[in-house]
């Protein structure tokens, strides 16, 4: 590809930025938590999309998803485009979570008085542990990588393990 064609369709180096990162992102949500899932053997309860959801993330294939987030967070400090599309990935994946928990509180699965708060502290303890992506990744051990599953075990009025791969 020329430079001038990516320049005539992206004329500031930060819209092609924020472009290809929401293009990432949208990708990665949607591999990791479909809007319409469809799990193994055609398991979409709201557990088994939740299992699903925290066995990739927890996961080393994880990784590079991590990195994204956090190089994304650190430069949109400086690029407000950038940091539009950040902030609405971020709902977007809010959002998502909610979903699926309001699924499951609907089904008597989970019990989660408040989807959005439990979705958003989900989403916190999920990149707490990816903050360590870059300097300490092959140290962090299970503890630090199932983080957020045992936090939505604790939201969602599960016990612990339940939302352990199988």
């Amino acid at each position: 590809m020329r430079p001038g064609l990516v320049g005539h369709y992206f004329p500031a180096a930060d819209t092609l930025v924020a472009e290809a990162f929401t293009a990432a992102t949208m990708a990665d949500l949607d591999s990791l938590l479909p809007e319409r899932p469809d799990g193994p053997g055609g398991d979409d309860t709201p557990r088994a999309v939740l299992r699903r959801f925290f066995t990739l993330t927890s996961s080393t294939e994880f990784d590079n998803v991590s990195r994204l987030w956090l190089n994304a967070r650190h430069l949109s400090r400086y690029r407000p485009e950038l940091r539009d599309h950040v902030v609405a990935q971020e709902l977007l994946w809010c959002g998502r979570v909610e979903q699926t928990i309001t699924a499951g509180t609907e089904s008597g699965d989970f019990s989660c008085a408040d989807a959005w708060a439990s979705a958003l502290r989900i989403l916190v303890a999920i990149d707490g542990a990816s903050a360590y992506i870059n300097t300490s990744a092959d140290r962090r051990g299970a503890p630090i990588a199932h983080l957020a599953r045992a936090v939505a075990e604790t939201e969602l009025g599960l016990g612990a393990g339940e939302l352990a791969p199988i």
